[in-house]
């Protein structure tokens, strides 16, 4: 049985650089020609704990990338340093007997509801959003399930999960009645979430989901849900939730909701961003390090997991931490 870790806190914080070298076969992967890197970044969109009898597993799903949001595709498990500690105490411990790849061909597919914001306020962006998800659904992949949530006032999924390409591009364009009225943005991405698990547990459990909001980020109008609610309910799923900013952005709020669920958030000021935005994205949903260990703590109930992360290239070694906690026994 595949049991969806609850998760609490998700935080990516860039170290500084210094000069480095890799001298043996046990050290991280590492590139002295690569002169573009001036960051790395990690992240953890997933946690899943897979629960046969006794003992658990933990699954933990990393993604590493440079400043531009391109994902690293040749890490090993050198390049990591991964600690827990048992929330409540003070003893951290490096953890051991990893196993370490990519995420495997078969895992290499995604699931993602697309929430577009068609209230009032995206009125003069409307054009600009909707050029970047008909780009996003034309480079799609085939197996790619791709779900269309339309919202103002109240949200509307306007084209349930489908991998055909024509039936989404009619359904994006098509008129929607309920336009250029309030805001009801948690909704919608609530929506997207319960939508998304819904599919991951039935059947598509070897995709990668993630929710993808074009926003600006406003909600006065939200009636199930609210900042805290939708991020509570993207951490209980291991849904991250990826925020693509528009027009007068409020960008606290959209980068706050990406970084505590594991996804990233992004600004989007002009084409060029935008018809780069499913490579970026997939690229990083599909090129996952998974590292798994057993867990042997029954008396825990809750764990923070520290992952570091480093990277040596022309630039210097850079580092990245982030860290994240979960439930491992949930009732």
């Amino acid at each position: 049985m595949l049991m969806i870790a609850g998760m609490f806190l998700s935080l990516s914080i860039l170290s500084g650089c210094k000069k480095d070298s890799n001298s043996d076969n046990k050290e991280g992967y590492s590139n002295i020609k690569d002169d573009s890197t001036t960051r790395i970044i990690t992240t953890i969109p997933r946690i899943a704990l897979t629960k046969l009898k006794s003992p658990t597993k933990v699954n933990l799903y990393l993604s590493v990338t440079d400043q531009n949001g391109n994902a690293f595709k040749d890490f090993n498990q050198y390049n990591f340093t991964i600690k827990q500690v048992c929330v409540g105490s003070t003893d951290t411990t490096v953890v051991g007997g990893l196993s370490f790849g990519k995420l495997n061909t078969v895992g290499k597919r995604i699931i993602t509801p697309l929430v577009l914001d068609y209230s009032g306020s995206m009125e003069d962006y409307a054009q600009n959003m909707q050029n970047a998800v008909a780009n996003y659904i034309s480079l799609k992949e085939a197996d790619d399930f791709i779900e269309l949530i339309k919202f103002s006032d109240y949200s509307q999924v306007v084209q349930p999960f489908a991998t055909d390409t024509a039936v989404l591009l009619n359904s994006l364009r098509r008129i929607w009645p309920g336009e250029w009225q309030m805001t009801a943005f948690y909704d919608a991405v609530g929506q997207g979430l319960i939508d998304a698990d819904s599919m991951v547990n039935h059947n598509f459990e070897s995709y990668m989901p993630a929710v993808i909001a074009f926003t600006d980020g406003n909600d006065n109008q939200s009636y199930y849900y609210d900042n805290a609610s939708v991020i509570s309910k993207s951490l209980d799923t291991q849904i991250p939730i990826y925020t693509l900013g528009f027009g007068d952005v409020y960008t606290g709020t959209l980068q706050g909701i990406a970084d505590q669920t594991g996804g990233r958030y992004y600004f989007a000021p002009n084409i060029l961003d935008l018809k780069n935005l499913y490579a970026r994205i997939s690229g990083q949903l599909k090129n996952l390090y998974q590292v798994s260990w057993t867990f042997n703590n029954p008396s825990c109930s809750q764990v923070k997991i520290i992952v570091e992360a480093s990277y040596t290239c022309k630039n210097g070694t850079f580092k990245s931490t982030t860290v994240k906690s979960f439930v491992p026994f949930k009732k």
